[in-house]
């Protein structure tokens, strides 16, 4: 039995020439396509985490107006306050026109608010590594400035002035309970819990007439009133701060 064996014809140096070339070619292209589908993803991604930061911006920039008419409201109330305390201590009214014009007094004591800033957006796209895509050099400079900056401006006002208002709390605890019993819904059978009545009695008993005219109590609700003022400073830069990126933000999703 014969076999037969097929020879091949060898290639020539032309043909290994453009079988490389064909193959350079497609691992090339390959790559660029990856590349380009990697730049897709990473432009997508960037887009969504931007969407999201715009709306973590929205939420700031209410909660600072909110923030900065209550504590308007408060410095109003102060004034009102301050200024009573002035009349008495000055002999200008006595003890019982001071009871009077506090009760006067839509508050009996000034509410105030902190603000805290959601920053959980920025921080994905900080640990993500987005942050270094992000083209426009305005826009990086500004979310780090309000995020690293401005933010932690407001943390530690915000450890401040919490902590002035418990201190001032414990000063005059009429404020707090005024304030309890304004905003409480269910019903009850006690007088006491009514705020008109809860008000009348404590400002009827000497510890809180002596407490009233006392220099330490203006001294303190002055230390208060201060505070405010320096926490309203770190509300409007963040305002300003928030405009400036809700503009950017806003110009590139028109």
């Amino acid at each position: 039995m014969e076999v037969h064996h097929h020879s091949h014809k060898p290639k020539n140096w032309k043909e290994y020439i453009t079988e490389f070339i064909m193959l350079f070619a497609a691992v090339t292209l390959g790559f660029f396509a990856e590349n380009i589908r990697e730049h897709s993803i990473i432009t997508h991604r960037i887009e969504q985490n931007k969407i999201a930061v715009l709306k973590d911006l929205e939420n700031d920039a209410a909660t600072i107006d909110s923030i900065l008419v209550t504590e308007q409201v408060a410095i109003n109330t102060f004034d009102r306050v301050i200024n009573a305390l002035y009349l008495a201590k000055n002999k200008n009214i006595n003890q019982e026109q001071l009871i009077d014009s506090i009760k006067a007094f839509p508050d009996i004591i000034a509410t105030t608010f902190t603000l805290y800033v959601n920053n959980s957006s920025f921080k994905n796209m900080q640990s993500s590594g987005l942050l270094s895509y992000v083209e426009e050099e305005d826009l990086k400079n500004s979310l780090s400035y309000y995020y690293e900056v401005v933010f932690k401006r407001i943390e530690s006002n915000n450890m401040f002035f919490d902590q002035a208002g418990k201190e001032f709390g414990v000063t005059l605890p009429i404020g707090v309970g005024s304030y309890i019993r304004k905003i409480r819904t269910d019903s009850t059978n006690y007088d006491l819990n009514k705020q008109s009545n809860y008000l009348d009695f404590m400002l009827s008993l000497s510890e809180t007439k002596n407490l009233l005219q006392s220099e330490k109590f203006i001294y303190d609700i002055q230390k208060y009133y201060n505070q405010i003022f320096v926490y309203q400073m770190a509300l409007k830069l963040a305002k300003e701060e928030n405009g400036k990126l809700l503009k950017l933000l806003k110009s590139e999703h028109k």
